[in-house]
């Protein structure tokens, strides 16, 4: 069970910081802060106007309990992701992955009596509220996950000198301070197309991820290279952009099968979001699975194998992930040797969602 007690968690409620690791964060004084907060003068309308929209952001109110921690090196990692959007004036997590390894690498940091810090930030390919908190000292280290693959401004975090690991970002990085934990995506996406053609799938519907993010990249490179050795036995194959979003996904599905001729017997999604999406449309339209057309998903989350039919999927090992991570990042700030580059390896777990084609 996760202890609340050992995470701070930015955007939501009062935030655990004195004015001088606000001020850092903004890139603006103590004594400026103080004057937009007591809206004195002496602050032009352009600085006042940036440290509202932080103090905002964060929910800011200066603690007394974090004042009291000024001045010593606290045990804190961050968390960062940008799998996010806004909903009634907050942000919220939308990725399932993002949401289960916020708890895991939360439970692995405690046992190493290390609390979490954990924020949402920009676009995927913005790191300034990053370099904010690496520059402010607040953390000792960072986890980031969901960010955009070969990000030049990376150069400029793995130059501040604080220890950073990358879940699913980069294939290796040869940057100082930079270490890279991934999940070998391409082998069994691959693997999920050859499953298919096996079972005597001939027309087949990938719906895949165009972002610039590793697993989108990796997922789609093996379905490519299976089709490609396999391209004498499949008759038709399609391709789509999802966007790893369930409602796309459903939208997608239904498109296709709803214009006749002859459809895909067999689809694979590159997350299970996808494959529910495409399973939920299948179901409104009456087409039955796997007796008509088989899914395929990626990632295992939870509800995949609640699922009716119970969705056939790749397993990514969660907890893994993050206990590599936390080791990874934890052994690095305390000066121990760590492996630069990790590779995961996952499983294919078949369940109900998978037949032959008849």
């Amino acid at each position: 069970m996760t202890s609340y007690a050992n995470t701070i968690y930015l955007q939501k409620g009062k935030q655990l910081m004195t004015m001088e690791e606000m001020a850092r964060i903004i890139g603006v004084s103590r004594i400026t802060l103080s004057k937009v907060m007591n809206d004195k003068e002496g602050v032009s309308e352009k600085t006042r106007e940036r440290v509202k929209e932080y103090i905002k952001k964060y929910n800011f109110e200066p603690n007394s309990q974090a004042r009291s921690l000024v001045g010593k090196k606290e045990p804190i990692i961050g968390f960062f992701t940008t799998y996010s959007e806004e909903s009634s004036g907050s942000t919220h997590i939308t990725s399932h992955f993002a949401t289960e390894l916020v708890n895991l690498v939360v439970n692995a940091a405690q046992k190493r009596d290390y609390k979490t810090l954990v924020d949402i930030t920009g676009g995927d390919d913005d790191f300034s509220d990053i370099e904010r908190y690496l520059s402010s000292g607040l953390v000792r280290g960072a986890i980031l996950l969901g960010y955009a693959t070969g990000n030049k401004k990376l150069e400029r975090l793995s130059q501040k000198g604080i220890p950073l690991v990358l879940i699913n970002q980069e294939e290796e990085t040869d940057l100082p301070n930079i270490m890279t934990v991934n999940m070998n995506d391409e082998v069994w996406a691959f693997e999920a197309i050859e499953r298919l053609v096996k079972l005597q799938h001939r027309r087949i519907l990938y719906i895949g991820c165009s972002r610039n993010r590793l697993p989108a990249m990796r997922r789609a490179h093996g379905v490519h290279r299976a089709c490609d050795m396999y391209k004498d036995q499949i008759l038709s194959y399609q391709e789509r952009n999802g966007d790893f979003n369930e409602d796309l996904a459903y939208d997608i599905t239904k498109e296709i099968f709803s214009a006749g001729g002859e459809t895909p017997t067999g689809i694979f999604a590159a997350n299970d979001l996808m494959a529910i999406g495409a399973v939920n449309a299948l179901k409104d339209m009456g087409i039955r699975i796997p007796e008509e057309v088989s899914v395929i998903g990626f990632d295992d989350i939870t509800f995949s194998r609640y699922l009716t039919p119970s969705l056939s999927t790749v397993h990514c090992d969660f907890r893994m992930i993050a206990e590599k991570s936390v080791k990874t990042l934890i052994d690095s700030i305390e000066g121990k040797k760590v492996r630069r580059h990790q590779e995961l390896d996952l499983e294919f777990i078949e369940r109900e969602s998978l037949g032959r084609c008849r």
